[in-house]
């Protein structure tokens, strides 16, 4: 369905003469005005003079230096301070790190810069750092690139994602820009040592920036560097003149709406008495509030990776994480360099300690993350799925796949790390390798069954959390799909189905043999109850996993899980086993109908009129039979299960220290004698 332009049913903004470009002299006057009233740098001063249609009016506006009347913004964490006025077009910058491009960025940690396509020929650009970091409540920023060819390629790159995503230039040329864009000023410092060059930069995007400046066929990166006071002086008169003549071409009505734009320029920041708050945190703060119910708004995804950034620069300020930490964890850094850093390069490490920092991480790092994020808004509640956002944003940065795969394991992955990943001090992220990780798991299970403890201990966890990445973006553990074309045997989250499997050997082996599949790049496989890998029915080729069988093998506490066809004594032990738990079930539910059934008072029937006592005393009978038989079924099962057992590693031959088969088939069948001998005493 085609669009209907803007100009079919809203009248468009009547056009006037453009103000002359403002001589030097005007400009230098009110630069000197703004270091004296803000303390900002001269650079920065000037920056802001050049960019003001009228200066002499800003000047008069200011007042004196030591009582400036400007405009005051509350935020979280103190007050900004601004000036309402116009400014040029051609002297204002887009952001070149556009917030709502925040998921589709490529990050050095999942692709190497210049070894990828177009969209990762470069890092990603920084966040804005103080531009003095002994004055970080000063309101100046700086932004460290690589080169000024660094920042065209990232002012192009968001420019092409703006327009194609949130695109204002049908009505930006009938209207103009009516609402105020925020600017701040922005110095970019050059990685080539060549001088830095400052710009008044939009702190909120901005679309209606990239669609003025793609209007006026502005190169954005430019504007840093052009210092052409003749050339815009001859542009602005030439405009005039084609007004004066009455000249009414669509380019020159275009550009006299377009080359002034209405502005709040931030020019300072009062934090609350004795607090710590800096500028960059301020303006961050100011940008989500207004993005809280926007026109299109941001979405979860880049929502939650600007509140990971800050997280971490809390992080870093307080100093919880180091810089080189810092770097890592935002995904900012090669494998290489990760590597040259003693920190481990593999993605699924990363995600683990990740996930321990944001779900366990202690005090400091909980209160670290409240003050982060309640800095960004006021209505985020420091929550177990919060958390898992955050830590979910940043483990997707190691992840090299395109945005609607990437949306897609957002959605899942963060419902993966469950209740015993938010326990503190109840896991840590190591960097033991799968094999030892798997053998320390198969000890806590053991130790659990046979104690019967529900919770089997901090390897199990660790084991869980780091398995969920390969799981999830392999495409092997789902969320709940809903009920739509869904065969999801139930609806658990992913969490829950990881929590079934590391309480149990085969589970264990499963997840160990995910990582393992993963680290090779093969698809991940199943395993059985030896923690041999399956093969498929006809002996084809070996079975790989699926979300289905994941959640049929592991079914949730109560469920037994689903027999396999087949005539083995083991296969007609799963379908019986299978049976009595649906029976069971069955029982239960039959049970809570009866109780439910009430009378005309409203209250329970069956508690007035009971049942039958020849019914009831031989359903009582088999009850206690199945119940003495379920004690020593428990029994049996801890006597097998209850120990270490050997385990098979994740390479094919089980490698040097791994057990062989015959050890594995040596215990099973030593067991299996124990359980019988066992249940014939009992």
């Amino acid at each position: 369905m085609a669009k209907t332009p803007i100009d079919d049913h809203v009248l468009p903004r009547p056009v006037e003469r453009l103000p002359d470009y403002a001589h030097a002299k005007s400009r230098q006057s009110l630069a000197d005005r703004l270091q004296d009233a803000f303390g900002l740098e001269s650079q920065s001063a000037a920056t802001i003079a050049d960019a003001i249609v009228d200066p002499t009016e800003v000047r008069r506006s200011i007042g004196e230096p030591s009582d400036p009347d400007v405009e005051r913004i509350p935020v979280p964490g103190g007050t900004l301070l601004g000036i309402r006025t116009q400014v040029w077009a051609r002297r204002i910058m887009p952001d070149p790190r556009n917030p709502r491009t925040l998921p589709s960025r490529r990050h050095p940690f999942a692709v190497d810069p210049g070894s990828g396509d177009e969209d990762s020929r470069f890092r990603p650009v920084p966040e804005p750092q103080p531009l003095d970091p002994a004055r970080p409540q000063s309101a100046e920023l700086a932004v460290d690139v690589e080169s000024r060819h660094h920042l065209a390629w990232a002012a192009q790159q968001t420019a092409a994602y703006v327009l194609n995503e949130n695109d204002w230039r049908v009505s930006i040329r009938s209207q103009g820009v009516m609402e105020a864009v925020w600017l701040v000023a922005t110095t970019f410092r050059h990685g080539d040592l060549s001088d830095p060059a400052a710009a008044l930069t939009t702190a909120e995007g901005s679309s209606r920036a990239t669609a003025v400046h793609n209007i006026l066929q502005i190169v954005s990166a430019d504007v840093p560097y052009d210092d052409n006071d003749a050339g815009m002086r001859a542009r602005v008169k030439r405009l005039n003149e084609a007004f004066d003549r009455g000249e009414r071409d669509a380019a020159t009505i275009f550009a006299l709406r377009c080359e002034r734009v209405p502005a709040l320029i931030l020019v300072g920041f009062e934090p609350y008495p004795g607090g710590t708050t800096g500028f960059p945190t301020a303006v961050r703060s100011l940008v989500a509030l207004r993005h809280v119910d926007p026109p299109k708004p941001w979405g979860e995804g880049p929502e939650n990776e600007a509140l990971a950034d800050e997280v971490l620069d809390e992080l870093l300020r307080r100093g919880l994480v180091t810089a080189t930490e810092r770097e890592y964890y935002a995904g900012s850094c090669t494998k290489a360099e990760a590597r040259a850093a003693h920190l481990p390069d593999d993605p699924v490490l990363r995600a683990a300690r990740l996930v321990h920092l944001f779900t366990a991480g202690g005090d400091e790092v909980y209160e670290a993350i409240r003050v982060a994020v309640t800095s960004q808004s006021t209505r985020k509640r420091m929550t177990q799925k919060l958390m898992n956002d955050l830590a979910t944003a940043l483990v997707l940065r190691a992840v090299s796949k395109d945005r609607a795969d990437i949306d897609q394991a957002r959605r899942y992955l963060r419902h993966a790390f469950g209740k015993a990943a938010h326990r503190r001090d109840a896991w840590t992220a190591t960097s033991r390798s799968t094999d030892e990780l798997v053998a320390a798991a198969l000890k806590e299970a053991a130790a659990a069954i046979a104690g019967d403890r529900e919770e089997p201990g901090p390897a199990s966890v660790e084991l869980a959390v780091r398995a969920a990445l390969p799981l999830v973006i392999d495409g092997r553990l789902n969320a709940d799909r809903g009920t739509s074309n869904n065969d999801q045997p139930d609806r658990r989250t992913p969490g829950e189905v990881l929590d079934a499997m590391r309480r149990k050997p085969q589970g264990i082996q499963q997840l160990g043999r995910a990582l393992a599949d993963y680290a090779e790049g093969i698809g991940i496989r199943a395993v059985g109850e030896n923690g041999e890998v399956r093969r498929l029915e006809d002996d084809s080729a070996d079975q790989v996993l699926s979300d289905v069988w994941l959640r049929n093998e592991y079914p949730p506490a109560g469920k037994a899980k689903a027999a396999r066809p087949g005539d083995s004594p083991t296969d007609r032990y799963d379908r019986a086993v299978e049976a009595l738990g649906g029976a069971m079930q069955e029982l239960s539910r039959c049970f809570v109908a009866l109780a439910g059934v009430d009378a005309e008072d409203g209250q329970p029937l069956v508690d007035r009129r009971g049942v039958e006592v020849r019914l009831t005393d031989p359903w009582r009978e088999t009850l206690r039979s199945v119940d003495e038989e379920l004690l020593l079924w428990t029994r049996a099962y801890r006597k097998r299960h209850g120990q270490a057992r050997p385990a098979l590693l994740a390479t094919e031959d089980h490698g040097e220290e791994g057990a062989t088969d015959d050890a594995v088939e040596e215990w099973d069948a030593a067991n299996d004698a124990d359980v019988v001998t066992d249940y014939d005493e009992a």
